[in-house]
Formats: C-alpha cells, sequence, structure tokens
C-alpha cells in the first residue's frame, strides 16, 4: 500500500529534536498513531459487551444461522527499519540488546499502531509545549518522552504506555508519531479511497445544491465524521416530522433500486441521516423538542446542508457528559433490568462487568493477527460443477411482513452509525407511521431482493458493511466481534429466514450448524454415544486456530456457489470484497478480507457450507472413522488407525480451506488408559487423557471426570446465585427477573447434554434456599412446604424457582428424544442430506411437554395433600388465569410493570397467606388486623381502594376503544317502570362507567365493577368456579 512519509522526534538528553530522514522510496515509511479509547457511555458499553457475547453464544445456536457485529485501525506493516538503528541507552538508563530490538521489529510488521489508554487531546496551539497533557507535569531533560509531529505536545513514554523496546526502535526511525487529538485524517482518507472510490461519472449525482465530486467529498467526510460519534440519538416522533423522516429513507431506498443517480451513495446516505437527523439535543429534551429538531434538520437535509448538519451535531456531542467511570454497578444493573436487558445487567453483579478488553499494544496485535491477508483459492478442497444462480422469483417472498419479522428478532447494540436494533426497530416496526412506515419496509424488502439476486457494485455498499470491532476477552485470548450495522443484520435474517431449509440440505447432517433444529445437543450426544461404543478406542477433539477469520474466502464462496447457489450472490456482495471495521472514537480501522466475521448473521452459514468440501474429502479419504462437526468444533471417534489417518488428511487438507488445527489443544481422549505413552506417540504435540475433556459446553469422558467439570461450574454458578442475593436485598423485583429469565437458564443446556447430574446439583438448590429465597421474599428461614410451592410453575401458583435436581434427569431424557433422528444420522456418518422428521419431532415435544406437566401435576397433588387448607387455597387462586402474569413479566419501567421492595414482598406473602410485617396489630374498626380482614373491612379504606383503582383502569382502557366514556355516570330517572326487586329507585342513582360502541357503534353501555375477596368468610367456602 502507499505510504507517506514523516519525521519522528524525541526528546533527548539536550532538549533537541532528532529523527533519520529515509528516502522517498523506502519501504520503511509509514504512520504510527496512538488512538484512545472509544467514546462509549455506560449504556453502549454494556450493549456492546452484551451484543458481542450474544454473538459469541448465537454462534452455537443449534436452531440458526444468524448472529451480529465492531473496530480498528489501518493496517500498516513495516517491513525493515533504517540499517542505522542501534542499540543505545535511552534517558531513564535503559539497554536495549540486538536481540530485543529485533523481536519488537518483527512484532511490528503485522502492528499497524501502539493503542493507549484515554490520552487527552490538547488544543491547537502556536507554539511547542514541554508540560505533557497527561500528567500536566514537565517532560525535563532526560525523561523519556515523544513529540506529537503536529501539535508539538510532548508526552512521557510512562504516560502513554509505550514500551522502553518501541521507544528505542522510533527514536531513529522517520516513523512520526501522532497524539491522539492529532492522528491525521490521512488513515481515513486512503481507506476511503481505496475502498469506496466511486469509479462511474459523478455527473448526475445531485443530492440539494450539492453536486459530482463536491457532494461525494462532502458525503464521505461527514460519514468519517459520524463514525466517532458517542450514541445520541432520540427514537423517530410519531406525527408528521417522523413520517417525512420514513418518507426521505425510503427515497434513497428507491434510489438504489432503481439505479438513480444516487445509488452511489444512497445506502451511506441512508446511515448518515440516523446520525444527523435525530441527535438528541439535550439530555433533558422532550418529544416536542425532538419534533421541532427533526423537522428543522430535514429542510437543511433537503438542501444538501450536511455541513450545517456535522456542524450542529459536532456541538451536540462536544457537550455530552462523560459517563462516569466508576458507577455503581447496581444503579447499572438497576437501568438495564428496567428496560428488559436482562443479559446486559446480569454483568454488573460481578466484580469486574466488563468484557470488553481497553485497546492497548497488545490488543491491536492480536487483532491484527486475526485477521490475515487474503489466501489464494485452492484446488485441493474446491468444489467444481454445475452453479446456475436460481430464479430470483425464490426471493419474492422478502416483502415488507418479512422486514417487520426480522427487524423484531434483530438484537444488539449499533454499527458504526449509531443506530441500533431499538432505533431501527422503531422505525420499520411501529404502527405509528401507517403507511409511510409499510412503504419503507416494501422499499427495503426490494433491496435485500437486490443485494440475494443482482451484483453490486462494492463501493456503492462498502458503508454498509461496515463494523464496529470489538475485542472480546476469551479469557485466555481475544475474540474479535464485528457488530456490524442494524440494517444489515436484518437483511441477513431475511435472507436466514428464506433459505433457511436449502442451507440445511448442504449442511446436515455431517455439519451440524447450518440451522437444524438440535443441531449442538445432538452433536454432543453423539460424540457421548461414539465414545460409549465399545468398538471405539480413542475420540479426538479438535480445536482450530482463529478458525472464522482465517476461513478461504475465496474457497469458501466457490463451495457456496456449487453446496448452496441461493445463497452465493448475497454471499458475494457481502464477503466478495474486504470491507472495514471500524475502532470507536477513533479514525483508524482493520480490514476483513478474509473468513466469516464473527458477528455477521449468517456467518455460521457461510462458514459450514464453505468447509463442505473439507468435510467430503475426509470422509473420502477415512470412510471408517466416525465424525461430527459443529462449525470449528470437530471430533473423530473409532480405531486409533482411523483416527490417526482422519486427523493426518485433517492437518493436509484443512489449511487449504482455511482450517488450522491446533495440536496443542486438540485433545485425544483414550479408553485404555495402560496405551497412554502408545498415543503420545502416536498423535505427537496432541494432549492425551485418559479421562476426558470439555465438548461444546459439556463434558466427553469418565464419570468422576466429568463430575469434576460439572462441580467446578456449579461453584460458578453459585457464586452467581450469591450475587444475585446481595442485590435481591434491596431490588428483590429485579434480582427476581433476573435470576427467573437468566441465571436460571445457564445449567438448563448442561442438564440437557450431561447424564446423571442431579447429585451434583445440590450446591445450587442449597443457595437457593438458603440465600436467594430469603433474600427475595423477606422470609427466612423457608419450610420445606414453601420450597416446594415455590418450586411450582407460576401458572400453578408457584414461583417458577425449580429445584435443579428434581428435573435434571427428566431434561437430559428429553433432549435425547426430541434429537434422536439426528443422533442416529450422525452416529451412523449418513453422507446424504438430512431432512428431519418433522411430524415426529413434534410427536416427541408434545410427548415430552405430557410427561413434564404429569410431573408437575404429581408435584402439585402432593403437596395439596401435605399442606395447610389455607395455602392450598392460595395455590388454587394462584393458578386462576391471569393471576401470575406479574411474575412472569419482566419488569418494565416504560410499561409501569415495577414494584418496590416492600410491594413486592408484601406480594408474595398475600400470594401465599403469609402474615404482613410493619402493619398495625388492630384495624380502625376494633378488630385485629389481618390480609383478610383488610380487604373486607369497610372501615379500612381497602375496599373502596381496590374498586376505584379497577373502575378507572377499566375506563382508561375503554377511553383506547370507544366514545364518550364517562366515569360514575347518573342512570336515567324512574317513572313508572316496573323494575325487578333490589333495583336502586333513588333519583341520583349512579353506575361505575357508560360507554357507546362497545357492543354496536352508537348504544351506550353501562357497566358495574364489583371486586370480591375470594378469602372472606362467606366466600372461603365456596369452589373458586362459582
Amino acid at each position: 500500500m502507499s505510504l507517506q512519509r514523516y519525521n519522528f522526534r524525541s526528546r533527548s538528553s539536550s532538549g533537541e529534536s532528532n529523527g533519520t530522514t529515509l528516502s522517498q522510496n523506502d519501504p520503511a515509511d509509514g504512520v504510527v498513531t496512538v488512538p484512545g479509547h472509544g467514546f462509549l457511555t455506560s449504556d453502549s458499553l454494556v450493549n456492546t459487551i452484551e451484543e458481542a457475547e450474544s454473538v459469541a453464544e448465537d454462534a452455537k445456536s443449534p436452531t440458526d444461522i444468524i448472529g451480529d457485529s465492531p473496530i480498528s485501525p489501518t493496517q500498516v506493516e513495516l517491513q525493515q527499519l533504517d540499517s542505522s538503528l542501534q542499540p543505545k541507552l535511552l534517558g531513564c538508563g535503559t539497554q536495549v540488546s540486538d536481540s530485543a530490538i529485533s523481536q519488537e521489529i518483527s512484532n511490528l510488521r503485522s502492528v499497524s499502531d501502539f493503542a493507549v489508554q484515554s490520552i487527552p487531546a490538547p488544543p491547537t496551539v502556536q507554539e511547542p509545549t514541554e508540560c505533557c497533557p497527561v500528567c500536566n507535569s514537565l517532560c525535563a531533560n532526560g525523561d523519556d518522552a515523544v513529540c506529537c509531529n503536529t501539535c508539538d505536545y510532548w508526552f512521557h513514554r510512562q504516560c502513554i504506555d509505550m514500551s522502553s523496546t518501541i521507544y528505542a526502535q522510533l527514536q531513529n526511525s522517520s516513523i512520526a508519531w501522532f497524539c491522539h487529538g492529532c492522528v491525521p485524517i490521512l488513515d481515513s482518507q486512503q481507506a476511503s479511497e481505496s475502498s469506496t472510490q466511486i469509479t462511474e461519472p459523478l455527473d448526475d449525482l445531485t443530492f440539494g445544491e450539492l453536486s459530482g465530486s463536491d457532494a461525494l467529498t462532502e458525503i464521505n467526510n461527514a460519514y468519517n465524521t459520524i463514525t466517532q460519534w458517542r450514541p445520541n440519538v432520540f427514537l423517530t416522533p410519531s406525527g408528521h416530522a417522523g413520517k417525512d423522516f420514513l418518507k426521505t429513507i425510503k427515497h434513497l431506498f428507491d434510489q438504489f433500486n432503481s439505479n438513480g443517480p444516487l445509488r452511489p451513495v444512497a445506502l451511506k446516505l441512508i446511515l448518515l441521516a440516523g446520525p444527523l437527523l435525530l441527535q438528541k439535543p439535550s439530555a433533558k429534551s422532550k418529544t416536542r423538542d425532538h419534533v421541532q429538531c427533526l423537522t428543522r434538520r430535514l429542510a437543511l437535509w433537503n438542501e444538501g446542508n450536511i455541513s450545517g448538519l456535522i456542524r450542529e451535531g459536532k456541538t451536540i456531542q462536544s457537550r455530552l457528559q462523560r459517563s462516569k467511570a466508576h458507577s455503581s454497578p447496581l444503579k447499572v444493573f438497576s437501568r438495564l433490568m428496567l428496560k428488559g436487558q436482562v443479559s446486559a445487567a446480569l454483568k454488573w453483579i460481578k466484580k469486574n462487568p466488563s468484557a470488553l478488553l481497553p485497546f492497548s499494544d497488545t490488543v491491536m496485535e492480536e487483532l491484527h493477527a486475526k485477521h490475515p491477508i487474503p489466501q489464494e483459492i485452492s484446488d485441493e478442497c474446491t468444489l467444481h460443477g454445475p452453479s446456475e444462480l436460481p430464479d430470483p422469483i425464490l426471493f419474492e417472498v422478502i416483502d415488507a411482513n418479512l422486514i417487520r419479522r426480522a427487524a423484531k428478532l434483530t438484537r444488539g447494540s449499533a454499527g458504526p452509525s449509531g443506530l441500533d436494533s431499538e432505533a431501527w426497530g422503531r422505525i420499520l416496526c411501529s404502527k405509528h407511521f401507517k403507511s409511510a412506515g409499510t412503504d419503507l419496509c416494501e422499499s427495503f424488502a426490494r433491496c435485500v431482493k437486490i443485494l440475494a439476486t443482482e451484483e453490486v457494485a462494492h463501493e456503492h455498499m462498502a458503508e454498509f458493511l461496515c463494523s464496529r470491532l470489538v475485542p472480546l476477552n476469551k479469557d485466555p485470548g481475544i475474540r474479535p466481534i464485528g457488530i456490524g450495522e442494524t440494517l444489515r443484520r436484518i437483511s441477513g435474517k431475511c435472507i436466514s429466514m428464506v433459505l433457511k431449509n436449502e442451507v440445511l440440505e448442504a449442511t446436515s447432517p455431517l455439519q451440524t450448524c447450518g440451522g437444524v433444529e438440535g443441531g449442538v445437543e445432538a452433536s454432543v450426544h453423539a460424540v457421548r454415544e461414539m465414545y460409549m461404543d465399545p468398538s471405539t478406542d480413542c475420540v479426538l477433539l479438535v480445536d482450530a486456530s482463529n478458525a472464522f477469520n482465517s476461513l478461504n474466502r475465496a474457497t469458501a464462496l466457490q463451495n457456496v456457489g456449487v453446496l448452496c447457489p441461493e445463497l452465493y450472490r448475497y454471499l458475494t456482495n457481502i464477503y466478495g470484497t474486504a470491507s472495514r471495521m471500524i475502532i470507536s472514537g477513533t479514525k483508524q480501522h482493520i480490514l476483513s478480507a478474509e473468513g466469516a466475521t464473527q458477528g455477521c448473521n449468517l456467518a455460521m452459514g457461510f462458514y459450514g457450507v464453505g468447509i463442505m468440501s473439507l468435510i467430503h474429502k475426509l470422509k473420502e479419504r477415512v470412510p471408517e472413522c466416525k465424525v461430527s462437526w459443529y462449525a470449528d468444533d470437530s471430533a473423530g471417534a473409532g480405531k486409533d488407525i482411523h483416527v490417526k489417518q482422519w486427523w493426518d488428511s485433517l492437518q493436509e487438507y484443512g489449511p487449504s480451506v482455511g482450517y488450522f488445527p491446533q495440536p496443542d489443544k486438540t485433545c485425544l481422549i483414550i479408553k485404555d488408559s495402560s496405551k497412554l505413552e502408545h498415543y503420545k506417540t502416536l498423535f505427537p504435540g496432541v494432549q492425551v487423557t485418559a479421562d476426558g475433556n470439555r465438548y461444546l459446553g459439556s463434558f466427553i469422558g469418565t464419570q468422576p471426570a466429568t463430575e469434576l467439570y460439572v462441580n467446578k461450574k456449579v461453584k460458578e454458578w453459585v457464586l452467581d446465585i450469591e450475587d444475585i442475593s446481595r442485590v435481591a436485598h434491596s431490588e428483590p423485583q429485579l434480582a427476581f427477573a433476573a435470576y427467573y429469565f437468566g441465571i436460571a437458564k445457564k445449567w438448563a443446556y448442561l442438564m440437557r447434554t450431561t447424564p446423571d447430574i442431579a447429585p451434583l446439583l445440590s450446591p445450587i438448590e442449597k443457595s437457593i434456599r438458603q440465600q436467594l429465597l430469603p433474600a427475595l421474599t423477606g422470609i427466612n428461614p423457608i419450610s420445606d412446604t414453601l420450597r416446594e410451592a415455590f418450586s411450582l410453575t407460576p401458572k400453578n401458583g408457584g414461583l417458577g424457582i425449580v429445584n435443579p435436581m428434581e428435573i435434571a434427569d427428566l431434561e437430559y431424557k428429553f433432549s435425547t428424544v426430541i434429537n434422536s433422528g439426528l443422533i442416529e444420522a450422525i452416529v451412523e456418518n449418513i453422507d446424504i442430506c438430512f431432512h428431519p422428521d418433522t411430524n415426529a419431532i413434534n410427536k416427541a415435544k408434545r410427548e415430552c411437554k405430557a410427561d413434564k406437566n404429569k410431573a408437575e401435576e404429581d408435584k402439585k397433588f402432593h403437596l395439596l395433600n401435605n399442606c395447610s387448607k389455607e395455602l392450598g387455597r392460595q395455590l388454587a387462586l394462584g393458578s386462576e388465569k391471569g393471576a401470575s402474569s406479574w411474575i412472569s413479566t419482566l419488569p418494565l419501567k416504560e410499561c409501569g410493570f415495577t414494584l418496590s421492595k416492600q410491594q413486592f414482598q408484601d406480594a408474595i406473602r398475600i400470594r401465599y397467606n403469609i402474615p404482613l410485617e410493619g402493619i398495625s396489630s388492630e384495624c380502625a374498626c376494633g378488630k385485629k388486623n389481618s390480609i383478610d380482614h383488610a380487604l373486607t373491612c369497610k372501615l379500612g379504606g381497602y375496599i373502596s381502594l381496590r374498586h376505584n383503582h379497577l373502575r378507572d383502569t377499566l375506563s382508561n382502557l375503554l377511553g383506547v376503544v370507544c366514545k364518550d366514556v364517562v366515569s360514575e355516570p347518573h342512570l336515567l330517572p324512574v317513572t313508572t317502570e316496573e323494575l325487578p326487586r333490589g333495583t336502586t329507585l333513588k333519583p341520583d342513582a349512579r353506575l361505575d362507567i357508560s360507554c357507546r360502541g362497545f357492543y354496536s357503534a352508537l348504544d351506550k353501555t353501562f357497566i358495574d365493577v364489583r371486586v370480591i375477596h375470594p378469602n372472606s368468610l362467606v366466600n372461603a367456602q365456596k369452589p373458586l368456579k362459582t
């Protein structure tokens, strides 16, 4: 690539700047920049972490080929340094050896930047300053310091985390160094020119008052600016302003679909419209302010005044308050739970909530290493054959309804442009926009169909394919996740919905990551069955290096064209050319030129189909070896000689498709421990064990080793329960929802894939009973009867806090029964397309559901026979329709579903007729106070409060669908009518509600609201049905 020449200046003992200028053609010329952290608020941080981790988990999803996508700098390879670079004594007195410098030079060959944490950007000044902006202390003579090539500010080497080796290496080179505030625009301009340069004539390109190359330059500069902004957009308001905004987006989609003059920049303008037009003016702005801003900004947009919108956006961004670095984890947890973001909230009850690695030298080096340069296509595992593309009629099912379905299923944070799934979900799915929303969805659907059926120039969709790079802590190592634009993820979701069967036919049963239901569970069961087979000598569990990012993209696309031509055109548009992965808050990026991006919701399908040629090749070479593949996780089992042949073939042919097995992370499980040394010789470099090893979240091996693995996981989950129990002391409703919708699901997968673990889960039950339940309910100790009641499902009067020991064996049985067909196909090594027997699977599901319901009924029957009459009555009341909806509902603040600590714990006590704490012992009427008395006493006031609250709620609901709704209307006066006995004849008689249009358009309907207490003295003896 073309590199520019700059000077590097370091602070010497004499206070002078020195450096060596290399020749114009010297390959050592380059730019080294120091990007800081991206601009992330606490909310956007947890959204990013949640998105990244959900993507990592979705990569193992058994039923979908969908996922989501993040960011880094331009890669600059330093091929050699000036020959004058020699070891020298630095200002701090550190001697750097030849070997150290050689090693550092070697490391720099794959590194483009040295990232440090939070380096402040100094203001532009006319004269240089020798005061370090990081520590605000003087850079004295003899200090290790480096000067910015632009603003002339000096920085201490330690303040920017620059190693002494790098400092020595750069000191006598011609490489320029720039501080965070002076990162040259050169990198972004070069990247933009290389990846998004428009080659066709621009004479017809007109946007408002802008035209031609001026319009293109203005749009490109605007996009490069908004990718550095912090998330700060308001939801699209309803009304004329919101509809006009949707019409603006629709017009741009139409330009792209019809090959109009704006097609080269249409998708880029769509991504620009959100952050420019929906930028929130202030932290406390209201909907009225948003409408006014949007109306005014739309006028500027139509004039083509992008610079004015950018200027306004920059002003707003400059005034955004930085999130507190040490925000209370409990406050963040509560805020996220009130939004319904359970998985993200759970991260904040741990000691170290962030799984997102800060950008440092090591992180940047690993990110570059995990995004290799493209490999050439290899004939060894490349399929050749008919690749006729399908008729476009196949994709006619993509319409507005499918777009809305996909948008509702899309979750996660925003891509580089800043609009997340919530923002686009409202734009595409809200009924407030009526026909404008439907028209926009139809235009977007046509765009998706074009991507699936036509070849689209990469420069027309380069920004549409950009993603935001997130380095996720894999512990150990880094998992790079690319958070793509929400629109790209929605389009990918649509394609996966349409082509799920085609991908399934191309992959299963040999590869179970292509969308087959229960694929990951079936893979675990199949490998365990292979291991338990008496004829099996050993099982080899293979781990590949950087599998998704190393996939040979050219070979994989060719294989997709042969095995799944329906998916070929869309994938070539998405993966045919390198795309940018941008680092938030910087002008830096990494090019994704190889592999399938972890975060793309078609990555699993692409990867699964792409390596099918390798799977078939190995099966042809060693048909005797039984294998199972789930994405890059492969396993081979059988006689040792056959497993050895399969392993050798995998090492030989795997690299041709970008599959690089790692012997040191590959595990051979043997059944005869006396041959341990023999197998170590037979499989050099591979871990050999007679105990077992982890596989796809479960464990394959002996029972003692399995128990050790489960015990380790149980200890982790007990800590999770302890964490949520601490939260429950102050926020019981939020803690209950976090457990019910999040934590309790953590051991569900292990129960479904690992047999005979019920006794090992006893620490979980002990922690639930002794810590969680007392914190949630305020009741301690928890009796056996009450614990059994709490373990019932909400619809049966319980809380749904199940004893895992009671259901573990049942869950494992259900998993093996439902997936029996796929398990058999994997074990038998069937080399034909596996079509799941839908009828058999549904029948198995119905039978399993019936067994589960019967077990629940038996438990409830046993409880009713051994509990008090009062508790039995309460369980029956809790089983009534709608009586438990408040338990199984997320505590969403915007819907008014939140309860305070006292309200939640009182509701639990009332549900099970447990005396309330903190109430007076006597009622105002002089009688002993209790729950039943308070709800029936005519002097206490609760009767009127309950009645009036229900009346007002019903009146508000009727006001949505009826007209002329009146509370407590007067009845018509009675004259000579003959009315039934007991009718109120008073002239001022009233009913609770009247309305028109309830039964018919004009008729007036009167409604009387009555509230009863089922446990009153009169009603307690009556059956509930009466």
